[in-house]
């Protein structure tokens, strides 16, 4: 079986500052090798498992974070942005069986973590049929929409409740409790051994269905700036709710992921 794993760093444990999440800035380099440590962790596990054939997507900020030569041999890493409309799914196709979730984090307009966000710093929030969304649950449609379920995620308390109420069944490892500007941690050393083993047990024995995708999608979108709101309002099929909401409606998950691609 194929395993596909999309790796974010703001869900790694002990993550606290943007200055850590940030390449160029010298506190990055140690979550940097942390997020390595829980992606490595997480391949070991499905490895463990029997998983046949593994793709790493990485998924934060540059997409060059993880340290590939750490990863066991055998392992395809998706490093850099071909802007792609399945953006932290690159990569993702029906030919895999499971797909896991390391490093994420909880969405813009959620107190859980101090560097809670959805995919940009500019967003607001994101909705989707009145719904508040995480990227999250953006990714794991994008794996529905090739029958993939998610099956293990690693992240911040917030995140992890949110995967949980969408993916009954799914395994889990809750990296950090947010609170204000800070975090309750677990030990690094800890989580590395709880996402291998939590990414065996998802791998292992698959008890969880793909999520559900909606018939429809009204999608509505808020900025922190009303000048990209309106700059953005220019953008086809999209209406300008106010000053800094748009939205717009679409009955396809693809369509919005591409429209998604340029207005995020």
């Amino acid at each position: 079986m194929k395993v596909f794993i999309s790796a974010d760093i703001e869900g790694t444990a002990g993550i606290a500052d943007w200055n850590e999440a940030k390449k160029g800035n010298q506190d990055y380099e140690y979550f940097k090798k942390q997020m390595t440590a829980e992606v490595k962790a997480a391949v070991q596990g499905a490895l463990e498992a029997g998983a046949s054939e593994i793709t790493v997507r990485d998924a934060h900020g540059s997409a060059r974070n993880i340290d590939p030569s750490l990863l066991p041999e055998g392992v395809r890493v998706l490093r850099g942005w071909a802007r792609d409309p399945f953006m932290m799914m690159q990569g993702i196709d029906s030919s895999f069986g499971a797909v896991v979730f390391t490093g994420y984090h909880s969405p813009s307009g959620k107190a859980r973590n101090p560097l809670s966000h959805t995919m940009t710093g500019d967003i607001y929030y994101l909705k989707i049929n009145n719904k508040l969304i995480s990227e999250f649950e953006l990714n794991a449609m994008s794996a529905s929409y090739h029958g993939v379920p998610v099956v293990f995620i690693s992240g911040d308390e917030g995140i992890v409740q949110i995967a949980k109420q969408n993916v009954p069944g799914i395994q889990t490892v809750s990296t950090n409790i947010g609170s204000g500007a800070s975090v309750d941690s677990i030990h690094p050393a800890k989580a590395v051994k709880l996402i291998e083993e939590g990414v065996y047990n998802a791998v292992k024995n698959i008890g969880v269905q793909p999520v559900s995708i909606p018939a429809e999608f009204e999608v509505e979108i808020a900025y922190i700036e009303h000048t990209l709101a309106h700059k953005l309002s220019f953008f086809p099929g999209v209406t300008k709710k106010d000053d800094r909401v748009l939205t717009f409606r679409d009955q396809d998950y693809y369509e919005v992921l591409r429209k998604l691609l340029f207005l995020l």
